[in-house]
């Protein structure tokens, strides 16, 4: 098949450092290569460009990774008349209603709910079933989760920083890092936006390349993640799980894993500014995950892999109709 999947058009594919809905679409067109068909990607933020890039090829299918674009939809059909036709939303709210209005979304949503002319790929089962409960037409719904590159990530039996734990991912208020700038051992990694009270001068290593990333993760005793938001279990939690990590995760990072196991650790909502709380879960969660490394990543590449979801992508194309 040819394959179009259409970007936000705000940073590069793939990125360089930040950017999972970019990786993301990278790792679909490189793993749908790899079986042998065209994956090709459209990254641009101007409508009139997409419709131009549609027109120059023949699709058989067009996936829209940018919610913002549902207002194109009908003008991609016109483009590629002959195309199966889909669109995702990595909105990290999608299930908490009360927050639709402060972003804008509220349209967004009400028209991915009500609309009957597209596929609407869900990047979780959470995402389904929010889609489900408010009237979406069902026949019109396919989860489609996101995976993570296995072969990419260096993995170590022993991690070189086996007492620290890993914070990674965009400085945001979302994401609630300078929460938790008290505890000593945690680092953090990302790209940096002046909008939160995080502290750059606290246990800040900058925004590493993705190269770096693909190295390093896998030196740390586990990882830290306590959104308030997210469509799913995130990509830079299957990417820890990969390299090696346990995880200390909210419940909305936390969808997609199996929470008995020993290295997945959910700290419950009362819990979340509780410092003394989060830091002996972490405590606890390192010294569990440090012995079970083979077992965590044999998990991850397991459940998360690429190469086992991209399969599962193409049957959902397949049986579109």
């Amino acid at each position: 098949m040819n394959i179009a999947l259409v970007g936000p058009g705000i940073i590069e594919i793939p990125p360089k450092g930040w950017g999972a809905v970019e990786s993301l679409i990278w790792d679909y067109a490189t793993e749908l290569n790899e079986l042998g068909h065209d994956g090709v990607i459209i990254n641009t933020p101007d409508p009139n460009q997409i419709i131009r890039e549609l027109k120059s090829d023949t699709f058989d299918f067009v996936h829209v990774h940018y919610d913002v674009f549902y207002s194109l939809m009908d003008a991609i059909r016109e483009a590629c008349p002959n195309a199966k036709i889909a669109i995702s939303s990595h909105y990290p709210y999608i299930d908490q209603p009360d927050r639709h209005p402060f972003d804008g979304y509220d349209r967004i949503y009400k028209w991915l709910i009500t609309q009957d002319s597209y596929y609407n790929f869900c990047i979780s089962r959470k995402d389904y079933e929010t889609y489900k409960r408010d009237g979406a037409v069902l026949d019109r719904l396919l989860v489609c989760e996101n995976g993570a590159q296995h072969r990419d990530y260096n993995f170590d039996e022993v991690g070189s920083k086996p007492d620290k734990t890993l914070y990674l991912g965009k400085i945001e208020p979302r994401k609630r890092q300078y929460v938790y700038q008290v505890i000593d051992s945690v680092e953090f990694v990302g790209h940096y936006t002046n909008t939160t009270s995080f502290d750059k001068n606290k246990n800040y290593l900058g925004e590493w390349s993705h190269e770096h990333k693909l190295q390093h993760v896998t030196d740390y005793g586990n990882m830290l993640l306590l959104s308030d938001g997210e469509n799913g279990t995130p990509l830079v939690i299957k990417e820890a799980l990969i390299a090696g990590l346990g995880v200390v995760v909210s419940k909305y990072a936390a969808h997609d894993l199996d929470q008995s196991l020993p290295f997945v650790t959910v700290i419950p909502d009362d819990k979340w500014n509780d410092i003394e709380y989060v830091e002996r879960e972490l405590i606890k969660n390192r010294e569990i995950s440090v012995t079970m490394r083979k077992d965590i990543r044999q998990y991850g590449v397991d459940n998360f892999s690429w190469q086992k979801l991209v399969k599962t992508y193409v049957k959902n194309i397949e049986q579109m109709k």
